[in-house]
């Protein structure tokens, strides 16, 4: 119906590529997104790209493919930006929660304090002094060996086997919010 033209789309001949697609176009971005809105929007989007290059869409050998590959890159990226303000706003939260803080939390928050410190206490120095290079001052485990002379691999060693340890620390003084801050650990 739309292909091997040399002539651009007519418009009669879009609104016919707009009523077979949009439906199945819909449906298909709300299965992969979730959302009404979503899906409502990037359909809105997707004709309006085939509208903009409705003079080349005569090239195209499999127009319906070709339509639903945009679909699903188009909603692939919007749940790309999606993942990322999600995890933008976790850590903007995260910088804010200290000046939110109730007095039970900042004490909590003292406890753990005190434990990991405790832990720390009872790692070897070098072990202590990687896990705090890289906890306390964000250094990454290249900058760290940089700095300490050692080889990237035994810094990644010290590191896993500092985590073991303090996580197996925490587990057994720890209290009930012991999960977030195992998580915290992990990253």
């Amino acid at each position: 119906m739309f292909r091997k033209r040399h002539d651009p789309i007519k418009d009669d001949e879009f609104k016919q590529l707009f009523d077979t697609y949009k439906n199945r176009l819909y449906g298909y971005v709300l299965a992969i997104a979730h959302s009404k809105y979503v899906a409502e929007e990037i359909t809105q989007e997707i004709f309006i790209k085939l509208w903009l290059c409705r003079d080349i869409l005569h090239e195209v050998d499999n127009l319906e493919g070709y339509i639903f590959t945009i679909a699903r890159n188009k909603t692939l990226n919007h749940l790309r930006k999606a993942a990322h303000n999600v995890k933008l706003l976790r850590e903007l939260q995260g910088l804010a929660a200290p000046e939110n803080n109730n007095v039970e939390e900042r004490s909590l928050v003292a406890e753990y304090d005190t434990l990991i410190r405790d832990a720390m206490t009872q790692l070897s120095p070098q072990r202590r002094l990687v896990f705090q290079l890289s906890r306390y001052q964000g250094l990454n485990h290249e900058e760290i060996a940089m700095e300490l002379k050692l080889s990237r691999h035994t810094v990644k060693n010290h590191m896993v086997e500092a985590l073991r340890f303090v996580r197996h620390y925490l587990g057994q003084h720890g209290g009930t919010a012991m999960g977030i801050l195992l998580i915290i650990l992990s990253n």
